[in-house]
């Protein structure tokens, strides 16, 4: 055999080897698809527990100054405490620059918590945002990871949108209460969050709590409709955020279902690796809470429930507002707060 032909036979060789590690590749993502979409047994699927109550229980989404919430996590436990919750979750925005900090606030308080991240996510085939909570992670020293680079490009985006409109407002004069916009001070308000939020406009110009009737006008009025202010950014494929936290080591969660009516992306999202869903949230009623136990048994995934409270920044007026039972989150979300303690 020439040097030719057995250089075009190594070479074909290696393209076999090559095509079959892909079918071998394939076959194994099949098959843990397929393992991921499958029905739990009806002895294990969760259950709403029958004795609810906030004693006790577990608020699993909440926000602090990290991101757009105007408690910081110091004051979180302590409402949490207050409240008698026995365990929470701080899930700030597109990042995970703050879980580590999250973990040692935690720790030197001796409260439980998990600290994760809410991605915000897009359903292309829908057309409609979706929101994915996400535990068990750390960030790399170089931001490298796979969802690291999905979350800070939305999180630079964000930033460099809302201080856009921001000065847009500030150009075409709108005022509340004889009060302008002014940068420095919504970067001041900013503080140590890791992104500039709408909600630090709205505080920088009204120091008014979200539910104010004058701060919901003006904010209708400035970014939604027809307002000039009223532009989003892009935001990364859902499924891909859930591939992304589960390559880095993460647990994916769907948030709010029922209020961002994402059941449609449910399939997808368990097929890229889903493995919770939130059945309890301010925003859901009884069907929503009902709709998502169903979907935890036809797919396997374990239940959460959490406030999604922002302080005055949101609409609940507390911690606790919504929240899961222990039994209801069941041994999975157990083991998560067991990882805490082996994660910096």
């Amino acid at each position: 055999m020439g040097k030719k032909q057995r250089s075009e036979s190594k070479a074909n060789t290696e393209k076999k080897e090559k095509k079959e590690k892909k079918r071998m590749k394939e076959q194994k993502r099949t098959a843990a698809q397929k393992a991921a979409a499958r029905p739990m047994a009806p002895q294990d699927a969760p259950c709403p527990s029958s004795a609810r109550t906030v004693v006790g229980a577990w608020d699993l989404h909440s926000h602090s100054t990290f991101s757009d919430g105007s408690a910081s996590v110091d004051e979180l436990i302590a409402e949490a405490r207050a409240f008698g919750l026995a365990a929470l979750a701080v899930t700030d925005h597109d990042s995970l620059r703050q879980l580590s900090p999250v973990r040692a606030l935690a720790r030197r308080e001796g409260f439980p918590v998990l600290a994760g991240t809410e991605v915000s996510a897009r359903d292309y085939t829908t057309g409609r945002n979706v929101h994915i909570l996400a535990f068990g992670l750390e960030a790399t020293p170089d931001g490298s990871g796979p969802l690291e680079r999905i979350v800070d490009d939305t999180l630079r985006q964000r930033t460099a949108n809302t201080l856009w409109q921001a000065w847009l407002l500030r150009r075409r004069g709108a005022e509340f209460s004889g009060r302008y916009i002014s940068l420095d001070e919504v970067v001041a308000t900013a503080g140590a969050s890791l992104g500039v939020y709408k909600q630090h406009v709205m505080e920088a110009l009204t120091h008014r709590h979200h539910e104010d009737p004058d701060y919901q006008f003006f904010y209708q009025c400035q970014f939604k409709g027809e307002s000039p202010a009223n532009h989003d950014i892009v935001y990364p494929a859902a499924a891909d955020a859930v591939r992304a936290i589960c390559e880095q080591g993460g647990v994916a969660v769907l948030a709010h279902p029922g209020q961002m009516n994402s059941w449609a992306s449910l399939p997808e999202l368990v097929a890229a690796g889903l493995a919770g869903i939130e059945a309890y949230h301010p925003d859901h009623g009884p069907v929503d809470t009902s709709l998502a136990f169903e979907a935890a048994a036809r797919y396997g995934l374990f239940v959460t429930g959490g406030s999604d409270y922002h302080g005055k920044y949101g609409a609940p007026a507390s911690l606790g507002e919504a929240f899961v039972m222990p039994d209801e989150a069941g041994p999975r979300v157990e083991e998560l707060f067991a990882r805490e303690a082996r994660l910096s």
